[in-house]
């Protein structure tokens, strides 16, 4: 469950007094939030290459080993930080993977033609919107669902995608996928309700 903001303040200062417990469990609170901006950040190519959970991890190895550097005071400030040092380390990994698909003995001589880092959509409209507390506890209640409906939600409601689309991706009717959305916000709206 997501710890409220009087105790994440708590955990904060404890973390700037130097508690390393303090500053893994505030850390841990930002998993789910991080971990679906990296889903949405390696759909595509990269999303078989990439697990998510190991950019989270390094993201949190940045910002332990950078921890001195956070001069915020809230959790809104600690999200953002933690985003960008999330999306650098996403940048970082996705430039590795392309270089390391570009130079495969494997390829044959038509190169998959990549767009510049600088293009990649690393951080959508939606992301933005998705900073702070607000977006920690909605990531938090969405790693709760069951897998298929945190999926159709996320494909439906953060990535915009279609129901045909999606149906598409289940391998189930648009019908199909119509109840799984409805059950998923139906128990997303249900865990948000008891954080």
């Amino acid at each position: 469950m997501v710890e409220t903001t009087d105790s994440l303040l708590k955990r904060l200062r404890q973390a700037r007094g130097g508690d390393s417990d303090a500053l893994g469990k505030l850390l841990n609170e930002f998993r789910p939030y991080l971990k679906l901006v990296a889903q949405r950040a390696m759909d595509g190519r990269l999303a078989g290459r990439i697990d998510s959970s190991d950019v989270v991890q390094q993201t949190y190895l940045s910002a332990i080993r950078k921890f001195d550097e956070f001069t915020g005071e809230d959790a809104d400030a600690l999200a953002g930080w933690l985003l960008l040092i999330h999306e650098r380390n996403l940048i970082d990994t996705a430039r590795k993977h392309l270089e390391a698909e570009k130079r495969s003995v494997g390829r044959e001589e038509t190169q998959i033609e990549t767009e510049p880092l600088a293009e990649m959509e690393l951080t959508s409209p939606s992301q933005r919107l998705m900073r702070g507390e607000r977006a920690v506890r909605l990531a938090a209640a969405l790693a709760c669902l069951p897998d298929e409906q945190a999926e159709a939600v996320r494909l439906r409601h953060l990535d915009g995608q279609s129901l045909e689309k999606i149906a598409r991706h289940f391998g189930r009717s648009e019908r199909a996928v119509a109840g799984l959305l409805y059950r998923g916000m139906m128990n997303l709206r249900k865990g948000l309700k008891e954080q």
